[in-house]
C-alpha cells in the first residue's frame, strides 16, 4: 500500500473541520456557599459533587455575537448546560449571570470554558430579615 500524502492531508483537514464545527456546550453546577461567584473549574473539582440549587436561572451573553443571550435552568441537582451559538465567537468573552430565589445573584465576564472545564456557580443565601 502506497502512502498518499495529499489524501491523508485532506482527510486530516476534513476531520478538523467536522470537529471544529461541532456545537459547544458550557455545562456546570450551581451550589450554595459563603459568597456568590462564578468560575471555571477542572472536571474533577469535588465541589461539583455538592448539593445543587434546583431552578437557578443561568444567562450567557455572547459579546462577539452582538450580545446574543442564551438561557438555561438548573435541574433538580443544580446541573445545567448551555449550547453556544457559533464557534467563531468562542475566543471572545461571555458574560454569565446566575439568579436563584433566596440567593444573592452572581455575574462574571470570562473566556469560554474549555472542554476540560465546567462552570462552578456558588450562590450565597440571602439573610432573613430577623438575622
Amino acid at each position: 500500500m502506497k502512502f498518499k500524502p495529499a489524501a491523508s492531508l485532506s482527510a486530516f483537514a476534513l476531520s478538523l473541520l467536522v470537529v471544529g464545527c461541532a456545537p459547544v456546550n458550557v455545562s456546570g453546577k450551581v451550589i450554595s456557599g459563603r459568597l456568590s461567584v462564578i468560575t471555571a473549574v477542572p472536571l474533577n473539582d469535588t465541589r461539583l459533587e455538592g448539593v445543587g440549587i434546583a431552578g437557578a436561572n443561568i444567562k450567557a451573553q455572547q459579546e462577539a455575537r452582538q450580545g446574543t443571550t442564551l438561557t438555561a435552568v438548573a435541574d433538580e441537582q443544580g446541573v445545567f448546560s448551555i449550547p453556544l451559538k457559533g464557534d467563531g465567537a468562542l475566543g471572545q468573552p461571555i458574560t454569565f449571570t446566575v439568579e436563584a430565589e433566596g440567593y444573592l445573584s452572581a455575574q462574571v465576564s470570562m473566556p469560554t470554558p474549555t472542554p476540560n472545564e465546567k462552570l462552578l456557580v456558588v450562590l450565597k443565601p440571602m439573610r432573613a430579615s430577623s438575622e
